[in-house]
């Protein structure tokens, strides 16, 4: 979903993801992309348990993720995303899988 200042102009987006795939811990690596275009690091902060972080300084962390926890994502970028359906992939490096990547679509309304 889109992200507005205290204004209302659109200054980003936001979404968040829940584990539902298994145990790991991220060691870097990390990279997002929506609609083949990748994101700037600087321009991500990752919240998980109440911690945010920017994706640069995320990156560099040794993070534990377990099944259930919840990750959210906020990304600055001015005017957000269009509606219609857009293409997210996430691709990192985890400490007991090596390089993992999934993606999936959702609808900006």
């Amino acid at each position: 979903k889109n992200v507005l200042d205290e204004k209302g102009d659109v200054v980003g987006f936001s979404f968040s993801l829940i584990n539902r795939l298994g145990s790991g811990t991220i060691k870097g690596g990390f990279r997002l992309t929506v609609d083949g275009e990748e994101l700037q690091l600087e321009k991500i902060t990752i919240e998980k348990g109440g911690t945010a972080l920017k994706a640069e300084e995320f990156a560099k962390t040794l993070t534990l993720f377990t099944v259930g926890d919840r990750i959210k994502f906020l990304i600055e970028k001015p005017g957000g995303l269009q509606p219609g359906v857009h293409k997210v992939v996430i691709s990192t490096t985890s400490m007991e899988y090596g390089k993992i990547e999934f993606d999936f679509s959702d609808n900006v309304s």
